[in-house]
């Protein structure tokens, strides 16, 4: 290994035990999350070609900094805009909904089902993959395609994934900035939930789906969000990213606030459907009228707008502090 790209991945492995420092979850009861934007320090950016380690394990040869950029995921496609890099972006998929250039992109089939025909058209230099893609990974690379793996289930990973983006880009600026903004954000925010006690803390219940009833577990980002924005999940103690769960347990944890993704309806109509479970009346959330909608597309997707979720969670958990 030459002397140079080995300096690059010891420092870039050291970047990411540091960010993994950032980040916990423990159902709420005691957890200090607040990202130290004082501690983020970008790895120097080494000689064209580089080797990167992916987030799925696999080192990438990168021997020219990419100009075609096609994305896989609507979450990379959220880091490379935010980066600036929106007009070296020549695909997405058809889920890559933000930000509104994205649209204007051509199309290269759907999350799970990548057009490989199509890519090859677009002739990119750099394709920004998922775990989803493992099958279709191996054979871009036969084509002699770069692909980077970039998954993100913590805000820690995020940061890494921006990281890791910016560097191959070239605009490692961009990348320190942003992680540096978003921790200011969320530090923010914690800044402010911090007042409140552990036994005030909201108990807060995300159904993700309602039949079977599914929730956010302990591995989800929405249990992450949830915490950092000064709530308890109710289910962060099961070690699953989407558990399914009985409406019995559920009306046992009284949650005082319910969230769910907005796709699936007004308030008032999820509110109607929740109350008809048997023990439900009791719950606080429901006596209250407790029943929000979040964004899935900002509360699911691990980019860059995680920090909004963050925000507008706390806002619905504690609206007499923000």
């Amino acid at each position: 290994m030459k002397k140079g790209l080995f300096i690059f991945i010891v420092l870039l492995f050291g970047f990411m035990l540091l960010m993994a420092g950032c980040s916990g979850t423990d159902n709420g009861v005691e957890t200090d999350l607040q990202p130290d934007s004082d501690k983020v320090t970008s790895p120097p950016l080494p000689e064209m070609p580089i080797v990167i380690t992916d987030q799925m394990g696999r080192e990438v040869v990168i021997e020219e900094i990419p100009q075609r950029i096609i994305s896989l995921s609507p979450s990379n496609t959220e880091i490379v805009f935010a980066l600036g890099l929106g007009d070296r972006v020549v695909g997405v998929t058809e889920y890559c909904n933000y930000p509104a250039e994205a649209l204007e992109k051509d199309i290269v089939g759907g999350f799970s089902t990548p057009n490989i025909e199509k890519i090859i058209e677009l002739e990119p230099d750099l394709i920004l993959a998922s775990t989803i893609h493992e099958e279709e990974v191996p054979r871009l690379e036969e084509l002699g395609i770069p692909v980077m793996v970039i998954e993100s289930s913590t805000v820690a990973d995020l940061f890494v994934s921006i990281q890791l983006v910016a560097i191959v880009a070239d605009v490692p600026e961009a990348g320190e900035s942003l992680v540096s903004s978003m921790q200011d954000r969320i530090n923010a925010v914690g800044s402010v939930v911090a007042e409140v006690d552990q036994d005030e803390k909201i108990k807060v219940y995300y159904e993700v789906y309602s039949d079977p009833v599914m929730t956010a577990g302990q591995g989800a980002f929405i249990n992450e969000i949830i915490t950092l924005a000064g709530g308890i999940n109710i289910f962060g103690d099961i070690n699953e990213n989407y558990p399914q769960v009985s409406a019995e347990v559920v009306a046992e944890r009284q949650p005082d606030i319910i969230l769910y993704p907005d796709y699936h309806g007004t308030a008032d109509l999820v509110l109607d459907s929740m109350a008809g479970r048997p023990g439900w009346e009791s719950i606080p959330a429901i006596q209250n009228s407790r029943i929000q909608a979040a964004s899935d597309d900002i509360f699911a997707r691990p980019g860059p707008r995680i920090v909004e979720a963050i925000e507008e969670a706390a806002r619905l958990f504690y609206p007499e502090l923000f």
